[in-house]
């Protein structure tokens, strides 16, 4: 099983409420401009990629605490 294999699994495997869910993931305009150079052209750096981590991380982690208040 390769790394993206394990990865996708482990989101699958994850039990989130679909409607809340949505409320935490990254939106289309902002997977576009994590991917869109200065220059105009498309790459995926490994400095976004670690960008959209860390934000996921972050908004991982706001989602958990805002579940705790209630």
């Amino acid at each position: 099983m390769s790394e993206i294999e394990k990865m996708k699994r482990y989101i699958e495997r994850t039990n989130m409420n679909p409607e809340k869910a949505s409320l935490y993931q990254m939106s289309m305009l902002e997977a576009f401009e994590l991917v869109k150079q200065p220059n105009g052209s498309f790459n995926l750096s490994i400095e976004m990629i670690s960008l959209a981590f860390n934000y996921g991380k972050a908004k991982g982690y706001r989602a958990a605490k805002a579940e705790v208040r209630k």
